[in-house]
This record gives structure tokens, C-alpha cells and sequence, in this order.
């Protein structure tokens, strides 16, 4: 799989290259010194991978606007990454789906704790503030040595939970991401098109524009709409598409500011906008081709550079262009080569500002001048997510190895509602069994009734064409 250094032929572009990531990177550690500083959570606690067992909390809830309400169990995803002894806590367990991935997936000797708590509330915050699951914690961290506490996003939270159980066990606890501070600044759209601008240069991102306030984000609207481009606002701390809204510029060129000003208000309230700024305002680009998504782990600076893990195109569908699944990527290989080596520049610039873990980042291709593809980066996923987690347990299931077909899917499907033992009878045929299967059907999540019907799943095969075959045949039997 490649890392920075490959892309970096010519020695002296590449020492070039690593002065000027290096130049950047000392840049934004002396703006926010708080990216090492708040490393610091105590003795027992240390960022990184332990050689013992891991603590696996799949809370979403942290993230803004995410209507975690509405996919109660995609917290169940995290289980996919879970080996023998380690731990799982989600909210409410579907017990169904831990006998699927125990009996069918071969993921014995997982033990899962369930919270009972309402969606909303943080369970990293619940776990160091309930006695009882304290106590549970606390058992796990003191029955072995080199507990690895693993988030799906890495927060505040997460880190005081790992310094109250290093200090109650007396034992080091390592956390499995970055600090709370820079997980902030690489979820945000806003920092992240900064980053991308300053690394790759301002053609890299689409026109983004800061509004710290109604009247600006009014004004930065209806200017983007008389140039005639597509208008989007986004929340910049949201997740994907949750906290998009495209507007039409038709409809705004021509209206009064206060008209918009109040327009914008009531847009964003509907989808669970709390009033905070700066907002994101920019264009939407035209003529997209496809949106890929670059997926990577960034290791800490002493192991080495950062690793491309595979390049996805994803499915989007919806004025906000929600997320609905995503396969291996058909770009040429030189627009391959283009996205892995502006990835691993930017990959390599947060390595060395304290990143630590899973992160990807995502783009669309757009039509350039000449009538070629180009990428612009629209945002950073610092945390795990809808591609990361499938695409590390199919290379788990494939020896190590990214299958060569892959096709992951969360979607409604419209009117059946299934419960976990109706998914597992109606895929039987095709379910991938590990030790049994070359290729075959993964049950990612279990699926879940409100508001609608929705399943999460991945197909891997020996090629893309019989990935897609198999997903077909799995959404069929599930519709009829």
C-alpha cells in the first residue's frame, strides 16, 4: 500500500516536499500549541495502540447534528473491528448481530456492554460518570496490561475516561486517535479548507467563504448567487451531508437581504442548528463527475509515513448529497496517483502536528479548463466512518489484503421492515462465512425500522464486477 514517500521520486522535490510540510506544520503548531499540549491527560495515559486488548465505545453522538435517533444501531459497526478479549459498548446491544459475527464472521470471545442510555447522550461521558460502568471499565483495564481505548470520533471525553482508568488502575491506557483539539480542527470543513488551500494551493478547494454571522452569511449567499453559481451553506463541524443545505440561486439573486437573512435562520434551525458561528459559504460545484473518498491511516511520526488504504467513489444521493454507500474507485490511474499524493501531503502534515489513527478525506472531481478532471478536498474525516470500518474488516477477512471487489451500502430500502434474524435468512445464500467463503455478503450494522427502513451492508469478491452482482442480488431479495 503506499505511503508518502513513494510518490516522491525526484529526491530533490522530495526533500522540497518535506521542507515545506514540515515549514506548515511548525506554522499551525505555533498558531495552536494546544495540538501537543492537550496530549497531556496524566502518566497512564499515552496516544497510540497498546499490545493488549481494546476497549471499542461506536458513540456517535458527539458529533453535531448527526441524528443518531433516526440509525440507532450504527453504533454496532464498531464490532466489525473487535478481535478476541477485546470489549464493545454501545447503547442498546442487538444480541442477534453479536451471534451473527461470532457464528458466521468467526469474531469469538467479544464482550459487549450496553449503557441503556438515550441516543443523544454521549456514552464515552456515561462511562466515566456511571458508577456501574466505571466499575466494569475499571475490571477490564485492571485484568490485563496495554488497554487501548478506541473511539469511533476521539474527543474530551474519550481522553478523561482513559486518564481516570489509568490513574484508578495504575496501569497505562493508550487512546487510539488524536487530541481533543486537533479531532476538532479536522472535522471542521472551515480548517480543513484552510489546510488544503495552504498545502496544495487555492485551486485545491471549491470557493469557501466564512460568515460570523446572519447578516454576512446572507450577504456571502446572495453574492455567490448573482455570479450564478450553486449555492451551498454548511455547519462546519457537522458529519457529511447532515449539515448541508444547497440553495437554489435563482430564488436568492434577486431577494432582499433580510428575506434571506431569515430564510437562511429558518433553514438551518429545521435541521438542528444551534446558532453557533462561523458558518460555511460557498459554491457547489458543477459538472461532478464523482465524489472519491481517500482512506488512511496516520501513524504515529516515529513509525513511519502515513498509508493510503484504498481509494472509493462514493454514492451520494439528495440535494445534501447524503452518503449511501461507496466501491473501489474507476479513475485512471493517473487521477488515482494525483488524489493518493495530495492526500498524503495533507496526511502528512496533521502526522506532524500530533495525528494519530484512521482519518480520510473526501473530494469531488470536477471538469477543469481543459476539459480534464480535477479534485477539489472538501473535508476531513477525523474519526472512523461509513468506509473505514468495512474497508478495515474486509482486509481482516481478506488475509491483510484489500479485496480486489468491494462494494459497501447503508441505505432505506423502503418498505420492509427487518429485524437482524429476517436480514441474516434472507441474505443466507449469500453471506460471506469466514474460513467457508471467498467472496460474499457482510452484514455491517443491524438494521433498523425508524423512520424508515435501512440496512447497512458490504459485498467483497475477487472482482468489482461480481462485488456489484452480489449487492444487486442482496437488494433484490430484501425488496421482495
Amino acid at each position: 500500500m503506499p505511503t508518502v514517500t513513494e510518490n516522491m521520486n525526484d529526491p530533490e522535490s522530495a526533500a522540497s516536499d518535506r521542507m515545506e510540510i514540515e515549514r506548515i506544520a511548525v506554522s499551525l503548531i505555533d498558531d495552536e500549541p494546544a495540538f501537543l499540549s492537550s496530549l497531556d491527560f496524566g502518566p497512564f495515559v499515552v496516544q497510540g495502540e497498546g499490545d493488549g486488548r481494546k476497549i471499542i465505545i461506536g458513540d456517535q453522538s458527539e458529533i453535531p447534528l448527526l441524528t443518531i435517533a433516526e440509525r440507532p444501531y450504527l453504533d454496532h459497526r464498531m464490532a466489525l473491528l473487535a478481535r478476541s478479549g477485546d470489549l464493545l459498548v454501545v447503547s442498546r446491544p442487538v444480541q442477534s448481530f453479536f451471534r451473527y459475527l461470532s457464528e458466521t464472521l468467526g469474531s469469538k470471545n467479544v464482550s459487549v456492554m450496553g449503557t441503556g442510555h438515550h441516543p443523544l447522550e454521549s456514552v464515552t461521558r456515561l462511562c466515566r460518570t456511571k458508577a456501574d460502568l466505571r466499575r466494569s471499565l475499571l475490571g477490564f483495564v485492571k485484568g490485563g496490561e496495554g488497554t487501548t481505548l478506541q473511539s469511533y470520533l476521539t474527543t474530551g471525553n474519550t481522553w478523561r475516561l482513559a486518564q481516570w482508568l489509568g490513574e484508578a488502575s495504575r496501569k497505562k491506557v493508550h487512546v487510539a486517535g488524536p487530541s481533543p483539539r486537533l479531532a476538532r480542527r479536522v472535522n471542521d470543513k472551515l480548517w480543513f479548507a484552510d489546510l488544503a488551500r495552504c498545502v496544495l494551493g487555492r485551486d485545491a478547494v471549491p470557493p469557501t467563504l466564512r460568515a460570523f454571522g446572519p447578516a454576512a452569511a446572507a450577504g456571502h449567499v446572495r453574492r455567490i448567487a448573482r455570479q450564478g453559481e450553486q449555492v451551498v451553506v454548511k455547519v462546519p463541524d457537522s458529519a457529511g451531508s447532515t449539515g448541508n443545505i444547497r440553495l437554489d440561486s435563482g430564488e436568492i439573486a434577486a431577494a432582499p437581504l433580510a428575506l434571506v437573512q431569515r430564510f437562511l435562520r429558518r433553514r438551518l434551525h429545521a435541521i438542528g442548528w444551534t446558532g453557533r458561528y462561523p458558518l460555511l459559504v460557498g459554491v457547489w460545484d458543477k459538472d461532478v463527475t464523482c465524489s472519491p473518498s481517500v482512506q488512511l491511516w496516520i501513524p504515529s511520526l516515529d513509525d513511519g509515513p502515513p498509508r493510503l488504504d484504498g481509494i472509493f467513489e462514493q454514492r451520494v444521493q439528495g440535494l445534501g448529497a447524503a452518503f449511501v454507500g461507496a466501491e473501489r474507485t474507476t479513475l485512471s490511474e493517473g487521477l488515482q496517483s494525483r488524489l493518493t499524493a495530495e492526500a498524503l501531503r495533507i496526511a502528512c502534515v496533521l502526522q506532524r502536528i500530533g495525528y494519530f489513527g484512521r482519518c480520510s478525506f473526501d473530494a469531488v472531481m470536477v471538469k477543469s479548463g481543459d476539459g480534464g478532471l480535477q479534485p477539489h478536498w472538501i473535508e476531513c474525516n477525523g474519526r472512523w466512518g461509513g468506509v473505514s470500518i468495512p474497508l478495515t474488516a474486509a482486509i481482516r477477512l481478506n488475509q491483510g489484503e484489500v479485496p480486489k471487489g468491494l462494494v459497501l451500502l447503508q441505505a432505506t430500502l423502503g418498505t420492509r421492515n427487518l429485524s437482524m434474524t429476517d436480514l441474516y435468512d434472507c441474505l443466507d445464500p449469500l453471506l460471506y462465512r469466514k474460513g467457508l467463503s471467498r467472496d460474499g455478503v457482510v452484514i455491517v450494522a443491524p438494521p433498523s425500522a425508524e423512520p424508515e427502513p435501512q440496512i447497512t451492508l458490504m459485498a467483497m469478491a475477487d472482482s468489482q464486477g461480481r462485488a456489484g452482482r452480489l449487492m444487486e442480488i442482496a437488494v433484490t431479495r430484501l425488496r421482495f
